[in-house]
């Protein structure tokens, strides 16, 4: 049985979330969907708060008895979700408990997003940075919220696989060396011996890599374009992508 129905007071709260101020004031975030959810509260149940179903919607008794489960009705799920068709459950998470997520391995290469903004992208990012085994993601403060709604929608459960943070400047000369950053003077990737390890920096999806970032660069490199290409650029999360694949040698 679902232990109470969520309150005006609470609802007001997780509609708030979908704004960065809130969730940094509040410390949660919401986590939507059955599949990731399930998958958090198998690996990470410390992670969840409360759980919010729908109405009709059946939980299993050993959840129920585990978790603060609230029900919602249509028009409440609707406030508080930032789909367009809400999902019949979702996880209210506590940002402390996000940071003490430790990585079972330590990978040779790090994975640094300076200035990404569209939370689609940045999730995708993330999603292929676990496929191909890059597990340390750092984004710049001017990125993204780690925490957006769409962009852990976008990774596919990959945000709570990976070791999310974001730094702050005074913070960048810890990267592994060398920093290797993707720009479109740099070296043909055809060319390009990769060393053993690093951190490899993708840009803004407008404007790439910022200049402070820029002369801090060990190496640079580019994905070469068709001849006749007359394309600006490639999406960030394709590119990223591609540079993945090629320093995980797969």
């Amino acid at each position: 049985m679902i232990n109470e129905k969520v309150s005006k007071n609470y609802l007001k709260v997780l509609a708030s979330l979908i704004f960065k101020k809130f969730r940094q004031k509040y410390q949660l975030f919401i986590v939507e969907g059955e599949k990731i959810v399930f998958e958090i509260i198998r690996d990470n149940p410390s992670l969840i708060k409360d759980l919010v179903v729908a109405d009709n919607y059946t939980l299993r008794d050993d959840i129920l008895r585990n978790f603060n489960v609230m029900s919602a009705d249509t028009s409440q799920f609707a406030k508080i979700s930032s789909m367009s068709t809400p999902p019949p459950l979702l996880a209210v998470c506590n940002m402390e408990e996000f940071e003490k997520i430790e990585l079972k391995n330590t990978p040779d290469f790090d994975l640094f997003l300076d200035d990404i903004r569209d939370p689609g992208n940045a999730g995708t990012i993330i999603r292929t940075a676990e496929w191909f085994g890059f597990t340390n993601i750092y984004f710049s403060k001017e990125s993204i919220d780690i925490f957006h709604p769409k962009l852990i929608q976008a990774s596919m459960g990959s945000f709570f696989r990976t070791k999310c943070q974001i730094l702050e400047e005074e913070d960048y000369h810890n990267f592994k060396k060398p920093l290797i950053g993707a720009v479109l003077d740099g070296k043909s990737l055809n060319s390009w011996k990769i060393p053993d390890s690093g951190t490899l920096v993708i840009g803004n999806e407008s404007n790439g890599i910022s200049e402070d970032l820029l002369s801090l660069l060990d190496q640079k490199v580019r994905i070469d374009a068709a001849e006749g290409n007359e394309a600006e650029s490639l999406n960030a999360a394709i590119a990223t992508s591609i540079l993945l694949y090629k320093i995980s040698n797969l």
